[in-house]
């Protein structure tokens, strides 16, 4: 593929390429048609390699919709074009995340909470470059609820969620209230009782992990760097 690049290179065109995966730049939607079919008559004749007609279309940079590479999309704002995750990229991280906090599964809230953190770690660890601080930060919050109403379920009898409601602060008659309650297990986990006694606090001491904060120090690295 390096013969690709000296020849895009060659005729003034600008290419992104890793691995199989080629972006070709274009000022045009005519020049990018143009110089489409130009790489595909290369690549196929030249190169003697298969083109995957489904993949190779011309599209704006800008439509999120269209255009993905290695997992990535760009968008425009005031302060001009920024890199952000995939659409695509994003459902399928919350649904794995989805996957490990299943209240299901029967294991200890702690391992659950370590499984998410190796997770998750390595999926920053790729996609820190993008801008998502507000997507990270509204993430947090759904893993939080999600962990209370994890552990919610491991108390199962409502005898032992009114002796943990108490133990961890609450006046007993709010606790046999609320350990008798017959909410569901989401809807539990968002009130308040739940964020007053399983505080953020104490989910950080059991091991959940603060991966916003992961994201910040990551994209100052990057943006002093």
């Amino acid at each position: 593929m390096n013969e690709f690049d000296q020849e895009m290179e060659s005729r003034g065109v600008n290419v992104i390429r890793y691995a199989d995966d080629i972006v070709v730049l274009a000022r045009s939607k005519r020049a990018a048609i143009r110089i489409l079919e130009t790489s595909r008559k290369y690549l196929e004749n030249k190169l003697k390699l298969t083109i995957n007609a489904q993949k190779s279309k011309v599209v704006s940079v800008l439509a999120q919709k269209h255009f993905k590479f290695l997992g990535y999309a760009l968008g425009k704002k005031g302060s001009g074009v920024y890199i952000r995750p995939h659409r695509q990229s994003l459902a399928k991280a919350k649904k794995k995340l989805k996957e490990l906090t299943s209240r299901s599964q029967g294991r200890n809230a702690r391992q659950v909470m370590e499984n998410v953190k190796v997770y998750i770690r390595g999926w920053i660890g790729y996609f820190y470059v993008a801008d998502m601080k507000r997507i990270l930060q509204s993430w947090n919050e759904w893993l939080r609820r999600r962990m209370r109403m994890y552990i919610w379920k491991q108390w199962k009898k409502p005898r032992t969620k009114v002796q943990n409601l108490r133990k961890l602060g609450v006046a007993e008659g709010q606790a046999y209230q609320w350990g008798n309650t017959r909410l569901g297990y989401w809807r539990i986990a968002g009130c308040a009782i739940l964020h007053r006694s399983i505080t953020n606090e104490k989910l950080a001491q059991a091991g959940y992990y603060d991966f916003p904060a992961q994201y910040e120090r990551l994209r100052q690295l990057h943006l002093n760097g």
